[in-house]
């Protein structure tokens, strides 16, 4: 036995789903339902610390701000 698959793109909404796509005249075939979305809880800014740690380092923030700038370099001027 040979199996052929075909897809079709649609939207799951309020227990349907609506297909994007036309699908060939089939009278019975196997199908796979994917859920593309992922709803994730909302997150609270603070919740960056539980995941990156917080910043550590022996400057103070004006001399961090101080090594941020001295380290920016000067764009070229462009002429168009």
């Amino acid at each position: 036995m040979v199996s052929v698959q075909n897809t079709a793109h649609g939207v799951y909404i309020n227990g349907q789903v609506v297909l994007n796509d036309p699908v060939p005249k089939i009278d019975k075939s196997e199908v796979v339902v994917v859920f593309l979305d992922v709803v994730r809880p909302k997150q609270k800014l603070s919740d960056i610390f539980s995941i990156y740690g917080t910043w550590e380092d022996s400057r103070t923030a004006d001399e961090t701000i101080g090594f941020i700038r001295a380290s920016r370099t000067e764009r070229a001027d462009i002429c168009l």
